[in-house]
């Protein structure tokens, strides 16, 4: 490891044993230190507020929110943290997704503390970092950095599916039967499609899909 000054670090993740492992893996070396954990979303919310830190060490499964929506929300509030995403996801699409959502690496959790540590090395230095086995495999003139704004790709099938006929002026009533859901459900799509394209209410949603779909980047 090269000898810079100490990197404080916070690690996210829910489950005790691996957070306990990633402070094992880091204590031996004098360039990192643990300055907080949590194994929450809310809880790490907390902690963001009260620390300052040079990496973010983040699971992407905290329980209480999930995914690439985490990763929006941080790096809004947040933009000049870097995030270190672990996981057991594979990393197609999630890392590529992850970057894009603000992070500037990923890393899968079956790989050794040996890339752990080169991650963060990588990191630091300013890098975004990839299995190289993974980028690899990527598509020539793929860009790997940060989307400037959020992406209708973000979303699943079926919340495309929900997005669609929520932008078309179609209640929620008749979207459920539709579908065959409950409105209850639908209103849970609409949630998760609102916070995954980092927007507050149907208007703005609303806008949002006009924009699109006049090819607007505005």
């Amino acid at each position: 490891m090269k000898k810079r000054n100490k990197c404080k670090i916070i690690i996210a993740d829910d489950h005790e044993i691996v957070r306990a492992g990633v402070k094992f893996i880091l204590a031996p070396h004098e360039n990192f230190t643990v300055v907080s954990e949590a194994s929450s979303f809310a809880e790490l919310t907390l902690i963001l507020a009260d620390n300052t830190c040079d990496i973010l060490i983040l699971d992407l499964n905290l329980g209480d929110k999930n995914g690439i929506p985490a990763i929006h929300d941080i790096n809004k509030s947040y933009p000049s943290l870097n995030i270190l995403v672990i996981s057991m996801f594979p990393d197609d699409p999630y890392a590529i997704q992850s970057v894009q959502a603000g992070a500037i690496g990923y890393i899968n959790k079956k790989k050794t503390s040996k890339e752990l540590l080169n991650a963060l090395d990588t990191i630091i230095d300013g890098k975004v970092y990839l299995n190289e086995e993974y980028t690899d495999t990527l598509l020539y003139g793929t860009e790997l950095k940060k989307d400037t704004k959020p992406s209708i790709e973000t979303l699943s099938n079926r919340e495309f599916e929900v997005y669609k006929m929520i932008t078309s002026g179609i209640s929620y009533k008749d979207i459920a039967e539709q579908l065959n859901l409950s409105p209850k459900t639908i209103s849970t799509y609409r949630t998760r499609i609102l916070e995954k394209l980092s927007l507050q209410n149907i208007n703005q949603l609303i806008h949002f899909s006009i924009q699109n779909s006049l090819g607007n980047s505005e």
